[in-house]
């Protein structure tokens, strides 16, 4: 090393020393051996995102029979990545903590180079090389199972991690991964079949990036760094393939790949990443029931998936982000002490939502709501109407005040001294007295107050008034004798002594009122409740969600669980609250209106040019709106008659109008598709003619309409039969026809016996009282390699020819062209 590098070196060291100091060290497990799968952690580790996160990472590659989970949840690894099986062990109680998915259809296939096996059913009873968690991983095992191979009946062998394992026989079909062998394989000119989940059904989470709840606990922040460096590296990585490819072939190549194999690989993964969604990590409840639900018929857990309440996404980095701003009327770590459990409680409930409460000082409140820093605002009725006027805000609930066993749905203020000074509520005892309240817009922590001043003419005029923001602040002026008399809200005095910051007994309440069933000292009259209030860009479906979670908690209250202690009801009537501020000339009543007889002599010429001006406008919006009016119904009228013809049209284009059935031309188009997509994938197809037996008699004897009747009831017969992605057709008067995927010739003769069995059951009777049996020829052709859908369809119709030559009510199996 010459002179001037070695100085370099120093000096990068001397500069980078700091953040190394600083940086936490985490490790991440990786599920296999290094390849682009983990493309996202080799970027964020190399590119320094984890560095500048705080966080110095250690990426472990897969070693062979390694229990990856155990790795994790025994702090080996702080972090690691997964397969869906993760969600079975979270249910099983592994304390394992889900973050997001990086992959939203899991790339895990089945591959095969032997000749004979052309479907998953042809693995029954086979040799299969898959690592603990491939077993169990969704995909691949409901797959299997829909083909009706019995896992229990597969020899399971433990994964080499070596391709050339399944090239030389040593396995019959291996676990692998759809961006990474079968593009070795057919480098190599090597045959091969792909049997992948999507294609039968079964498209679920893959790659999930996940950790302990030790770790989640002890380590939030350490977790969210981690989490959001390396969806920054997958981003990266994504959006740089050639080069990301490269730097995981100059430095993480332990497989020894080429450089073209990782850049497909890296094209093939965007593509899984980015299915559906814009968004990386995303992470759906939906998705994830659908998997519990299969979970559960495959009888691997009994339906009740409460354990992944707080085992998926407990930080919220794939939810819609819901900001709760509190009026902060004690203080912010009082107001974040009792709310935060209101919004532990949504994130249970709200499935696709994340909600964080939010403390704001009345004097920041407008601006959270001008700027949208919030959606929801909690805050008091007086606030509230100004907030409303001003902003549009829209009332959702209404707190419910509870306080041991009680509950209340009003409050008001309660004014106090100290117990050696009993002041009474009389103007020659609080003059020149110093009175401490929260704020001029604060209903409890004053406007309450200074209504019954007021009806007691009390004379403030000769008092010292400071506002001191917070409720808090006022308990503690009165109690350091800066302040003789203090108002706050009911609730205050009574809360503070149960955290003991205060002793009731040490306080005077002047003015004291009995109100029956209203569990706090008071002073006052009563007044609604705090309200629950969405911004205006918060959409109503949210909104919706929210105040049906709120009510909620009234319904569902108790002491025993987690839940919040308040309660919520529906929003109460405001009408006393209004009329208080009209009182008081507060907004939004603020505006001292001029008497009209002042109004007209003052402006009298600007009044009468006005009005007359109005009166022109309004006739003219009137003739205007009436002629719109009339223009946009008939537009309208217009507009749903093309839609209505056009959707008519679309589903005459398609269905056989008797049935219901697709028509003939649907079902050329699509069956077409088919046959292309079998070719393609060497699988099987089978095409059944089906043509009912003596129709023609039935026509000619009991007439069109029981003919008609006849073909409605044997078309719903067949429907049940059908799996989703068979096709049907009524192709003709009393002909139909069936296109069969991924099923084998025994299969299609299996289904062709149910439709015979399940015809011979009809029985329809007519107007006269007769009874119709009915039955059903059915010809069966197997696609064969080169031939296309006309031809199929001829050799089909040839054997239903067969089958009514031998005595009808039969099948018969086309000879192979």
């Amino acid at each position: 090393m010459t002179t001037q590098r070695l100085c370099a070196f120093l000096i990068v060291l001397f500069l980078t020393a700091p953040l190394r100091a600083q940086a936490d060290h985490v490790s991440v497990q990786l599920q296999w051996l290094n390849q682009f799968q983990f493309a996202g952690y080799y970027v964020a580790k190399e590119r320094g995102f984890y560095q500048q996160s705080g966080l110095d990472v250690t990426i472990k590659e897969y070693t062979p029979g390694l229990n990856v989970e155990d790795e994790v949840v025994s702090g080996r690894a702080q972090f690691g990545t997964g397969k869906s099986s993760l969600l079975l062990q979270r249910l099983q109680g592994v304390p394992i903590v889900i973050l997001g998915a990086v992959f939203q259809q899991a790339p895990e296939i089945l591959v095969s180079t032997r000749a004979d096996i052309r479907t998953p059913a042809d693995l029954a009873g086979k040799r299969i090389m898959m690592t603990q968690d491939q077993a169990r991983a969704t995909g691949l095992l409901s797959m299997l199972i829909s083909q009706g191979v019995n896992p229990d009946q597969l020899q399971i062998q433990p994964h080499s991690s070596r391709l050339q394992d399944l090239i030389d026989g040593q396995t019959d079909a291996m676990a692998c991964y759809l961006s990474n062998e079968p593009y070795q394989l057919e480098t190599a000119g090597i045959p091969f079949q792909v049997f992948n989940p999507v294609d039968y059904g079964f498209s679920f989470y893959g790659d999930l990036i996940y950790t302990s709840e030790e770790q989640l606990k002890n380590h939030p922040q350490h977790t969210r760094a981690f989490y959001a460096a390396t969806i920054q590296g997958w981003q990266w990585a994504f959006d740089h393939i050639e080069e990301t490819a490269d730097l995981i072939h100059t430095h993480y190549n332990t497989q020894n790949k080429s450089l073209a194999s990782l850049i497909y690989e890296g094209r093939v993964l965007k593509q899984l990443a980015y299915s559906s969604t814009t968004r990386l990590g995303v992470l759906q409840r939906s998705r994830i029931e659908q998997t519990m639900e299969l979970y559960r018929l495959l009888g691997l857990t009994n339906g009740d998936s409460s354990r992944l309440d707080h085992g998926l996404d407990p930080l919220g980095f794939n939810k819609t982000e819901l900001k709760i701003g509190i009026l902060a009327h004690r203080n912010a770590t009082k107001t974040l002490q009792r709310w935060t459990p209101l919004s532990t409680y949504l994130n249970h409930v709200l499935g696709d939502f994340h909600t964080t409460v939010v403390p704001i000082p009345y004097d920041e409140v407008a601006a959270a709501i001008a700027h949208r820093h919030i959606d929801f605002i909690f805050v008091n009725p007086a606030l509230y109407l100004e907030l409303q006027n001003r902003y549009g805000l829209s009332r959702l609930a209404t707190l419910l005040n509870r306080f041991g066993n009680d509950t209340t749905d009003q409050y008001g203020s309660v004014l106090f001294s100290l117990k050696n000074v009993p002041i009474q509520l009389e103007e020659k005892m609080l003059l020149n007295r110093k009175l401490a309240a929260v704020d001029p817009t604060s209903l409890g922590g004053w406007l309450i107050a200074l209504e019954t001043l007021q009806e007691h003419d009390v004379n403030l005029e000769g008092m010292d008034i400071s506002f001191l923001s917070s409720h808090d602040a006022v308990v503690q002026a009165v109690q350091s004798k800066k302040a003789d008399i203090g108002i706050v809200r009911t609730g205050i005095l009574e809360r503070m002594a149960q955290d003991g910051a205060a002793q009731l007994s040490d306080f005077h309440i002047i003015h004291e009122q009995q109100i029956e069933g209203f569990p706090f000292r008071v002073s006052t009259v009563l007044y609604p409740e705090w309200s629950m209030a969405k911004l205006k860009h918060v959409p109503v479906e949210t909104a919706n969600q929210l105040a049906s979670a709120l009510l909620g908690i009234s319904r569902n209250i108790d002491e025993k669980t987690d839940m919040p202690q308040e309660g919520w009801t529906v929003p109460i009537d405001y009408s006393s609250v209004h009329k208080l501020l009209k009182t008081f000339n507060l907004p939004p009543y603020e505006i001292k209106q001029l008497p009209l007889k002042q109004i007209i002599k003052q402006y009298s010429a600007w009044v009468y040019g006005i009005m007359t001006l109005l009166s022109i406008l309004v006739l003219h919006t009137i003739y205007t709106n009436r002629l719109n009016k009339h223009l946009e119904q008939e537009v309208r009228r217009r507009t749903r008659a093309l839609q209505e013809a056009n959707n008519n049209l679309a589903t005459l284009a398609r269905t056989d109008p008797l049935t219901g059935l697709n028509n003939r031309r649907y079902f050329m188009e699509f069956a077409q598709q088919y046959v292309s997509l079998a070719q393609r994938n060497a699988t099987e197809l089978q095409l059944l003619s089906l043509d009912l037996d003596h129709f023609k008699q039935v026509n000619d004897h009991y007439g069109h309409q029981a003919g008609d009747e006849i073909l409605r009831r044997f078309s719903t017969t067949l429907i049940p039969l059908l799996r989703s992605s068979d096709l049907l057709a009524r192709v003709g008067g009393e002909e139909f026809v069936i296109c069969l995927q991924n099923t084998s010739l025994q299969g299609a003769e299996i289904f062709a016996d149910k439709i015979l069995e399940s015809v011979r059951a009809i029985r329809h009777q007519t107007a006269s009282g007769d009874e119709i049996a009915i039955t059903v020829s059915i010809g069966i052709a197997s696609l064969t390699g080169g031939e296309n859908l006309e031809d199929l369809l001829r050799r089909s119709d040839r054997a239903l020819y067969q089958a009514k030559q031998n005595g009808r009510d039969q099948c018969v199996l086309a000879p192979f062209a």
